[in-house]
């Protein structure tokens, strides 16, 4: 008897800038979050898409809300703190 199919949340989908966000901070927080929920990447433009779903919805929301803010601040961070940054 196979086991009923997971149902998964609605797609949360970010769309991050390519001048907001460096590339490698985006992969490295895909890398960290993907076992809390599936992510799947694309590229429109000057977007990066990522597609965060979870069997539990209010994951998808905090995982994407969670990977965005952890990106931003890889990029802060590979940026160099700039004038009038606090340090």
């Amino acid at each position: 008897m196979s086991e009923p199919a997971v149902q998964m949340s609605e797609p949360r989908i970010l769309r991050l800038h390519s001048e907001l966000y460096v590339n490698a901070a985006i992969e490295e927080a895909i890398g960290l979050y993907r076992n809390h929920a599936e992510i799947t990447r694309t590229e429109e433009g000057p977007y990066t898409m990522l597609s965060i779903t979870s069997p539990r919805p209010a994951r998808a929301e905090k995982v994407a809300k969670e990977l965005a803010n952890y990106a931003l601040g890889l990029t802060i961070q590979a940026r160099g703190a700039g004038p009038g940054v606090a340090r």
